[in-house]
């Protein structure tokens, strides 16, 4: 994904630090430069303990995460919450009201539904699907500020944060890296969520490799990132055929039905947690909505793969 240089020696070269580790269902990556190897190595640390903390938190796949206790409980009664996680739920709530519930927390019992969650794809039958939606929907989530408690207004209502904690945790790690002292350092989470600081050494940028979503293998172009994070959603991360139809992992959470046209969808912007759900937005969304929905929003850029009437993958450039 990233082509920077080469480890050096040289005593007018940073030292660079690299490590990896299996955290929220995925690889996260710290690359850094810096003065002091040990250093590097204690700020990274910390950064990782700070993704594992809320890989244990947010997570619905763990019995023992304080989102499972929420899931589990805020049916019958208000549950207070972490200041931080109360904040993220707050912040996921206004953007799903900002975007008509194209960005929705809710959609857990989907996931389920459609044989994305722990298991094998597979198309539920209408009645099925009826039953689910009745407990998919934003407003099903009561926030309650002063108390920062949850409350769902219904049984069968769970959160999912799979589309949104990875960059979420690629900004807390990146915090933590700049507190240290860290000037230079690329934080990824898997293919999908990247945090770039300043950039590598005698270089102007962190270079980024897209990749064509109907082949893998080809890349179409190179994102530069400087103070940025990037962020990719597409039906190339997780999907299921049945017959000759191919059904994505992304939801769209107003028909219950997995999103179909878009292909992937890129965003660039200050924050990771943004562009991940803007990423979201877009694949539900569409092009049209695309449009309005980054015209007034300058500093972040969309790279849309659709694909087209011959099945290759078409493109659409926002704020380039």
């Amino acid at each position: 994904m990233f082509s920077g240089l080469p480890f050096n020696l040289s005593a007018q070269q940073p030292v660079r630090y690299q490590e990896a580790r299996r955290l929220m269902w995925t690889t996260f990556e710290i690359v850094a430069y810096g003065e002091n190897q040990t250093r590097l190595a204690e700020a990274a640390e910390a950064a990782f303990e700070e993704i594992e903390r809320l890989d244990h938190q947010l997570s619905n796949y763990s019995e023992t995460s304080e989102l499972t206790y929420i899931n589990r409980n805020a049916a019958h009664r208000e549950i207070t919450c972490e200041k931080e996680l109360f904040d993220l739920l707050q912040y996921a709530l206004d953007y799903s009201r900002a975007t008509d519930g194209a960005f929705d927390i809710t959609v857990g019992p989907l996931m389920k539904a459609w044989g994305f969650f722990k298991g094998q794809g597979r198309v539920p039958d209408a009645k099925a699907l009826q039953a689910v939606m009745a407990n998919v929907g934003y407003e099903h989530v009561k926030l309650h500020s002063a108390k920062r408690a949850i409350r769902f207004d219904r049984e069968g209502i769970e959160l999912d944060l799979g589309g949104i904690a990875k960059g979420y945790a690629v900004d807390k790690a990146a915090e933590i890296l700049r507190a240290s002292g860290v000037q230079s350092a690329l934080i990824t989470a898997g293919s999908s969520s990247i945090y770039a600081i300043g950039t590598p050494p005698n270089q102007t940028s962190w270079k980024i490799a897209v990749n064509d979503p109907t082949s893998r293998a080809r890349q179409v172009t190179t994102l530069e990132l400087k103070d940025q994070s990037i962020s990719t959603s597409g039906c190339h991360e997780k999907s299921f055929e049945i017959g000759e139809k191919t059904y994505c992992h992304i939801m769209n959470p107003r028909t219950g039905y997995p999103v179909d046209g878009i292909l992937s969808a890129t965003i660039i912007t200050p924050r990771g947690v943004d562009a991940e759900v803007f990423s979201k937005v877009v694949m539900v969304s569409g092009i049209d909505k695309a449009r309005a929905f980054f015209k007034d929003r300058k500093e972040t850029r969309a790279l849309i793969f659709y694909r087209q009437a011959d099945g290759s993958a078409g493109t659409v450039r926002l704020n380039f």
